[in-house]
């Protein structure tokens, strides 16, 4: 599974806070994520929050058992 996982840092709290987005694009570019975690300052983190870094992480999953289906 791939996700973005955009972080902020919040300088009134000294704090950072990350917004993860699972099953995105793996060609997502800087140009077209920016204005995008730009657009979630006072809406989904605090208006103290400034745009630290975004990374596209990819995991894989190995599944054990599953006994309820």
């Amino acid at each position: 599974m791939r996700r973005l996982r955009m972080k902020f840092y919040d300088s009134a709290e000294g704090k950072s806070k990350t917004l993860s987005v699972d099953g995105v694009l793996e060609t997502l570019t800087q140009a077209e994520i920016e204005p995008i975690m730009q657009s979630l300052v006072g809406v989904l983190v605090p208006t103290t929050a400034q745009v630290d870094e975004a990374q596209i992480v990819e995991t894989t999953t190995n599944e054990v058992f599953n006994l309820i289906q």
